[in-house]
């Protein structure tokens, strides 16, 4: 029998619930690729399963040794939480995480050193593949010793099974999230009515720091692929570990913002006919703008150079009645995901409305060169703000023809 066919075999047991008849099949495929870890790890629970809790813990206690050496240090820490579940005594792989961690310091010369996703396993020693993964673990990199051992103890570890929601869209965020093993995707709603990926995660990768941060709901929903094993961090432990380390709080930030672009080019009409992961590509052609509740964006009649989309906030969109100049006609209301500013760049014509935040407001600014360059690239992008400016056009003599009847 192939690996393929016994690996086909395996599945089939487990997946229909036959763990007895499964186990002596992982056996198998693990003594036929013993470097394969995820295999290992379904050994592990299947011996768990069938009553064999110390097999279990061996088995365990091996694979975080391997993750923790490589490197795969979120891996490491996800089963070293299984072996305390089934047994508090056997600590020593959180020992070996802990003195790792101690180890780090300015003479690792990690900039040397080629991105893990390159590095192929003879180009480095163990030690060092395992000091750069742990590098590049960015919510955990600035910890060490025992400040890593407590902010393991303070996780706790949650299961998933294959489409099972981490969270749903509109629930509060209270918790972050880190993928020990698996992998999840996010979607967001359309306002069609249908459903949008736009980001796919594995194991290192954490989420749910959007409405984590902001201590909003979620704008998005979380799926496992797969089965998946996730970290959880809750508000209370986040806020006392940023007390004591701020770049904790800089690194989730910084995700915030980019997951934050990913979901906003996804549900933005404008992109649709742009891959996915072509989108992240054109975040560097974006310049973000802050403004607050009452700040006025753009005002009519202003020369229009660029391209506004909102990342988050509201604003009203306005015009100046000819008759009656102290009496702005509200033309539209505009939030997350929304462009406006088509009109002028398109024209090149002035701007032909007010455009004020009414509330809060993170923007994104293309100028008219980057938007030519992908427009250029992508047809589809110009020929759906040109659909959208005609359509906004006759919404405007619609709503000023109605206030003059």
């Amino acid at each position: 029998m192939s690996v393929e066919q016994l690996r086909s075999k395996a599945k089939k047991a487990l997946l229909d619930g036959k763990y007895q008849k499964a186990l002596p099949l992982f056996e198998e495929l693990h003594q036929a690729e013993p470097k394969d870890l995820r295999t290992y790890v379904k050994l592990a629970e299947l011996r768990e399963r069938t009553g064999d809790s110390e097999g279990a813990i061996k088995d365990y206690i091996a694979i975080a040794g391997s993750y923790a050496e490589q490197g795969f240090v979120v891996q490491a820490i996800a089963i070293n939480k299984i072996i305390l579940r089934l047994n508090p005594d056997r600590t020593e792989i959180k020992e070996r995480l802990k003195a790792l961690s101690s180890e780090r310091g300015d003479d690792w010369a990690i900039s040397t050193i080629k991105p893990q996703d390159r590095v192929q396993a003879t180009d480095i020693s163990a030690v060092d593949r395992a000091k750069l993964s742990f590098e590049r673990t960015p919510l955990l990199s600035s910890l060490s010793g025992e400040e890593l051992e407590s902010f393991m103890d303070s996780l706790t570890l949650k299961n998933f099974s294959t489409n099972e929601y981490i969270y749903k869209e509109g629930v509060l965020g209270d918790f972050l999230y880190l993928i020990g093993m698996g992998a999840v995707r996010l979607e967001t709603a359309l306002a069609s009515g249908g459903k949008r990926v736009f980001s796919r995660l594995s194991e290192g990768d954490f989420f749910g720091e959007q409405a984590f941060m902001s201590r909003t709901n979620h704008h998005d929903s979380a799926v496992a692929e797969g089965d998946v094993s996730v970290l959880m961090i809750d508000r209370n432990t986040f806020d006392a570990w940023v007390k004591k380390d701020a770049k904790i709080k800089e690194v989730v930030e910084s995700f915030y913002r980019q997951r934050v672009l990913a979901r906003v080019l996804a549900i933005t009409p404008v992109f649709e006919g742009v891959p996915a992961d072509a989108r992240a590509a054109l975040a560097d052609k974006f310049e973000l703008h802050s403004f607050k509740k009452g700040d006025v964006v753009v005002s009519e009649g202003d020369v229009g150079e660029s391209f506004f989309l909102i990342r988050s906030g509201k604003v009203q969109v306005s015009t100046y009645d000819a008759k009656h100049h102290d009496k702005p006609i509200v033309l539209n209301e505009m939030s997350d995901g929304s462009f406006f500013g088509e009109v002028a760049l398109l024209t090149d014509k002035p701007r032909t409305a007010t455009v004020i935040a009414t509330t809060d407001l993170e923007l994104m600014e293309l100028t008219r060169t980057n938007f030519n360059d992908i427009a250029n690239t992508y047809t589809s992008v110009r020929k759906v703000v040109e659909a959208y400016q005609k359509q906004r056009v006759q919404e405007t003599i619609r709503i000023l023809m109605k206030r003059d009847a």
